[in-house]
C-alpha cells in the first residue's frame, strides 16, 4: 500500500479516538464538475457521510465527491454524477449505464467478477460496534453471538456480521436508519465503517450511542469500472497516482475527515 496512504490511515485512527473522547436524491443527476467535451458519469449513494452524502445546499458533497472531481479535472473530463441505491451501483457500470461508480465499495474476489477496480484510495481500518449508551458493550465479533445486529445491505460488513452466530441480523439501505435502530433499542448493535461511526459520534450520536468495540478489517475501497474499458481504468489510476503524489490526496482527507470532524455540512 502507498506510504502516503498508511501514513493517513494511521492519522484517521488518532482523529477517530479524540472526536469520540471529545464528545437522498434520486436516480437523476446530481452534480457536475470540471470541463471540456469529455463527459464520464458516475454512479455513487449520496447517504455515507463524510464520503458522500446531500449537503444543505442540496447539492452532493463529501470526501468521495471531491475525489471524484479532481479525478476528472486530472483527466480533462466532466464529471456527472448521479445518486442511486447502494445494491445498484455495480449492476450499473456493468451495464455501461455509467462509466464507473465510487461508494466505499470494497474490492472483493465476488464483485471482482463482474467489474474491474482502480487502484485503492481508502483503506478502511475497521468495522465498528456501536451499542445504546448505557447498553453492555459489544467488543469484538465473539460478543456479537446471540445479539440482533443492524448492518447495511449489501456491505461487506453485513457479509462479516454474517459470518457470526447472531439471533438475527437486521439489513438496512442507509447507515441513518442503523443509529436510529440501535438508539431506539430495535437492535443490539450497529456495525458500520470507521468513518461512519466517527462522524456520527462527533455529531451528536455521542449524547445517545457508544463505540464500544471493533473488527479489525484490511478492506480496501476502490473505483469500479466495466471490463470492457481498461483504458479508462488506466487513466484513473494515473489520476489517483498524481493525486497522491501531489499532497491533494493530503489535503482531502484532512477537509473531510478531520476539518469537517467538527463542522458538518
Amino acid at each position: 500500500m502507498n506510504r502516503r496512504l498508511k501514513k493517513v490511515m494511521a492519522a484517521v485512527i488518532l482523529m477517530g479516538a479524540m472526536a469520540i473522547v471529545q464528545g437522498c436524491g434520486g436516480n437523476r443527476e446530481e452534480a457536475k464538475a470540471g470541463s471540456g467535451d469529455r463527459v464520464l458519469t458516475v454512479a455513487t449513494e449520496a447517504a455515507y457521510p463524510p464520503f458522500r452524502y446531500v449537503g444543505r445546499d442540496k447539492h452532493l458533497v463529501g470526501f468521495e465527491i471531491d475525489l471524484a472531481k479532481e479525478i476528472g479535472r486530472r483527466m480533462g473530463a466532466e464529471i456527472e454524477i448521479r445518486d442511486m441505491p447502494f445494491d445498484r451501483l455495480l449492476d450499473a457500470v456493468a451495464g455501461k449505464q455509467v462509466d464507473m461508480t465510487i461508494g466505499a465499495i470494497t474490492v472483493t474476489e465476488q464483485r471482482e467478477k463482474q467489474v474491474a477496480f482502480s487502484d485503492s484510495y481508502y483503506r478502511l481500518s475497521g468495522y465498528s460496534l456501536i451499542v445504546k449508551k448505557g447498553n453492555p458493550p459489544v467488543r469484538n465479533e465473539e460478543e456479537l453471538a446471540g445479539r440482533v445486529v443492524a448492518a447495511k445491505r449489501g456491505s461487506t460488513s453485513e457479509a462479516e456480521a454474517k459470518e457470526h452466530r447472531l439471533r438475527k441480523i437486521v439489513s438496512m439501505d442507509h447507515y441513518a436508519d442503523i443509529f436510529r435502530a440501535v438508539e431506539a433499542g430495535e437492535v443490539d448493535v450497529g456495525i458500520t465503517g470507521d468513518q461512519a461511526a466517527i462522524y456520527e459520534l462527533s455529531h451528536g450520536g455521542s449524547s445517545h450511542l457508544t463505540l464500544s468495540g471493533t473488527i479489525p478489517t484490511e478492506d480496501n475501497f476502490a473505483i469500479a469500472l466495466s471490463k470492457d474499458n481498461p483504458r479508462l481504468k488506466e487513466e484513473v489510476n494515473e489520476a489517483l497516482k498524481r493525486i497522491m503524489d501531489d499532497g491533494t490526496y493530503d489535503s482531502l482527507t484532512n477537509k473531510w475527515f478531520f476539518a469537517k470532524a467538527v463542522d458538518k455540512e
